[in-house]
C-alpha cells in the first residue's frame, strides 16, 4: 500500500513539474535531432574515461611522481607534487564532468543555463581546489626563502620557517576567499571600501592582538629564543614549544603549559639559558678558625691547583681567595667558569668540584664551619 503512494506521488510529481517538462523536451529533441544519440555516447563516455584517469591520477601517476621528485632532490616541485596529489585528481574529475555535459544533447533553452551554471561550479570548484594545493604546498616558501638567505643577508631557522608557513596559508585562504566572492556577485573593491570604514573601529577593538601580531614578528626576526631554548621572563620559565602571532608557548618544569602573550615577551627582560656558552661556579668556602696560616696557605694552593687542572674548568677564570673573617668561619672565595652552557653538565661538573674540595680540605687537616656560639662564665 506504502509503495503504490509513493509510486503515485512521484509519478504526479514528475508530471506537474519542472524535471517532467525537461525530460519530455529531451525526450523530442533525441528522437528529433541527427546525431543525438551519438552525442550521449560521447557524453557517457567521456565521464567515465575522465573518471577512470583522475582514479589513475590518484592511486599511480601522482605517487610515481612524488617517489621520483623525492629520489632526484628537487624538494620544491617534490613539494608542489605532494601538495597536488589529492586536488589533481578532482580537477581532472571536475573538468572532465563540465566538458560530458557539452555534449549532452539538449535543447538550447535548457543547454545554455545549465552550462553556465555548470561553469560557475567549475571555476569554484577549480579556486578551491587551487587553495587546496597551494596550502598543502606552503612549505615552498620558506624552502626559497632558505636557498635566497645567502643572497639576502638573512638567518633562517625553523622558527622563521613556521611563522612564513603559517603567513603563506593566510594570504592564500584570503585571495581563495576573495576570488570566490568576486564569482558570486558580490564586488570585492566594494567589499575593501566597507570593511575601510569600520577598520577604525576594529582596530581599536583588536589593539592588544595587533600588538601581540607585531611582537610575534619581532620575536620571530630578531629571534632573542627559538623553539627548544629554555628561557625565563617575569611570566614564567620553561622550554619554547611555539612560537605563533600572537602569543608564545612554553613547557614548564611541572610539564605544564604556559601561553605567554608576544607583548609581554618584547617590552620586559627575558633570559635565554640556552644562548649561555659557559656558566660560572661562584660560593664561599667556610673554615673552622682552628686552621693555620700554613694550613691556609697550603688549602689555597692546592684548590687553585685542582681546579687548573681539570678540562672542563677555564683555567683563567679562576679566582680562589681569601676574602675575609665571617662570625663563625675564615671565608675563601671559590669562583670559575665552566667550558659548558648545558645546565645538566654543568651541575655534574660542579658536584665533581665539590668532592674535590672536601678532600682537599681534609688532606690539609682542616674542617668545614658552622655556626657556633661561644659562652663566657665569669667567676665570682
Amino acid at each position: 500500500m506504502n509503495v503504490w503512494i509513493w509510486s503515485n506521488f512521484i509519478e504526479t510529481t514528475l508530471k506537474t513539474g519542472w524535471l517532467f517538462t525537461m525530460f519530455s523536451q529531451m525526450k523530442d529533441y533525441m528522437l528529433n535531432t541527427d546525431g543525438a544519440w551519438l552525442r550521449l555516447f560521447l557524453c557517457v563516455g567521456g565521464f567515465f574515461l575522465c573518471y577512470l584517469f583522475s582514479r589513475l591520477v590518484r592511486y599511480k601517476i601522482m605517487p610515481w611522481l612524488v617517489e621520483t621528485l623525492e629520489k632526484k632532490q628537487q624538494d620544491g616541485l617534490h613539494l608542489l607534487a605532494k601538495g597536488f596529489s589529492k586536488p589533481a585528481p578532482i580537477a581532472i574529475w571536475s573538468l572532465g564532468i563540465y566538458v560530458s555535459f557539452l555534449f549532452l544533447p539538449l535543447p538550447a533553452n535548457i543547454a545554455a543555463p545549465l552550462i553556465v551554471a555548470l561553469g560557475k561550479l567549475l571555476r569554484v570548484t577549480m579556486i578551491c581546489l587551487l587553495a587546496w594545493g597551494l596550502i598543502g604546498s606552503s612549505d615552498v616558501g620558506p624552502l626559497l626563502f632558505h636557498d635566497m638567505r645567502g643572497k639576502l643577508d638573512l638567518d633562517m631557522d625553523n622558527t622563521v620557517a613556521a611563522f612564513l608557513n603559517k603567513l603563506l596559508k593566510g594570504v592564500i585562504l584570503v585571495f581563495a576567499v576573495l576570488m570566490l566572492l568576486q564569482e558570486f556577485g558580490i564586488r570585492v573593491d566594494s567589499l575593501i571600501a566597507s570593511l575601510g570604514l569600520a577598520g577604525l573601529t576594529i582596530s581599536l577593538a583588536a589593539k592588544d592582538y595587533a600588538t601581540n601580531f607585531f611582537g610575534g614578528l619581532v620575536v620571530i626576526f630578531e629571534k632573542p629564543f627559538s623553539i627548544g631554548d629554555w628561557i625565563s621572563c617575569s611570566a614564567g620559565e620553561g622550554s619554547v614549544e611555539d612560537i605563533a602571532f600572537r602569543c608564545t608557548r612554553i613547557r614548564q618544569l611541572n610539564d605544564s603549559v604556559l601561553v605567554i602573550p608576544n607583548s609581554v615577551l618584547v617590552s620586559n627582560a627575558l633570559t635565554n639559558y640556552s644562548k649561555i656558552n659557559r656558566r660560572l661556579a661562584k660560593y664561599t668556602l667556610g673554615v673552622a678558625y682552628s686552621a693555620t696560616r700554613e694550613q691556609l696557605e697550603h688549602l689555597l694552593s692546592d684548590i687553585r691547583e685542582m681546579l687548573a687542572a681539570r678540562p672542563d674548568v677555564l683555567s683563567d677564570t679562576i679566582r680562589v681567595q681569601l676574602t675575609g673573617f665571617g662570625a663563625s668561619s675564615i671565608d675563601i672565595l671559590v669562583q670559575f667558569y665552566v667550558n659548558t652552557g648545558v645546565a645538566a653538565d654543568f651541575l655534574k661538573i660542579q658536584e665533581s668540584v665539590n668532592l674535590d674540595l672536601m678532600e682537599i680540605v681534609q688532606k690539609n687537616d682542616c674542617s668545614f664551619a658552622f655556626p657556633s656560639t661561644s659562652i663566657y662564665i665569669e667567676k665570682q
